[in-house]
């Protein structure tokens, strides 16, 4: 799982940037991009033009699959809401209960390396969650967030996830351990939608590795 949600994030960016231009003219380029796309071997897709909002491509878009580490991105898009201007002002230091979660759902849950009773800023657990998928940054946050209490901000992300328009969505957990985290491929647009909102996480998405500064 190291750098999955970096190199998804950016794959799915790159095909909405790149398609305003691939499909200037509504129906007849819609139908076209259909016909000459090639085949999806993953099990659903959904795919915008963001100038139109008219979609391009879908398959299987409102099937419930596990969201799996794609949960971070609402985890991201709470703490981006709450604090993109304090990203550097505010650290937190990892409590030692968020480990034992971790570990009761998966031995091999990909982190950043952040250990127990460490210090980091927002904006090292921002990068954390997005780049390695650490899982133990997505439950910093969520502790601090959720006023020690993850089942608080799992409650958050779900309020938000209705905010934003999905449908088809159901969090546990502020990571994706968990299987029983659900979204569907128009919902996940939806979430990363808003994310789009926030230059920071273009930056990060667009970093290749975990920089110097950043753990």
């Amino acid at each position: 799982m190291k750098k999955f949600c970096a190199i998804l994030f950016s794959f799915v960016l790159v095909l909405m940037l790149a398609l305003p231009v691939a499909a200037e003219d509504a129906a007849g380029e819609s139908d076209s991009l259909f016909d000459t796309a090639p085949a999806l071997t993953a099990p659903a897709g959904y795919v915008v033009n963001l100038d139109t909002n008219i979609v391009v491509y879908e398959k299987n878009s409102e099937t419930q699959l596990s969201a799996a580490s794609l949960t971070k991105m609402m985890t991201t898009l709470l703490l981006l809401e709450n604090y993109q201007d304090q990203l550097d002002s505010i650290s937190l230091t990892a409590p030692s209960y968020i480990y034992d979660l971790i570990w009761e759902q998966s031995t091999n849950a990909s982190t950043a390396d952040i250990r127990r009773g460490e210090t980091q800023s927002l904006r090292n657990l921002l990068y954390a969650m997005l780049l390695p998928s650490g899982n133990e940054a997505a439950y910093i946050v969520a502790d601090y967030m959720g006023g020690g209490s993850i089942d608080n901000f799992v409650a958050m992300m779900n309020d938000e996830a209705k905010a934003v328009g999905c449908t088809g969505t159901t969090f546990v957990d502020p990571c994706g351990l968990n299987p029983n985290n659900i979204t569907t491929a128009r919902d996940a647009y939806l979430i990363l939608r808003a994310l789009t909102a926030y230059d920071v996480f273009a930056t990060v998405i667009a970093t290749p590795q975990l920089r110097h500064g950043h753990k």
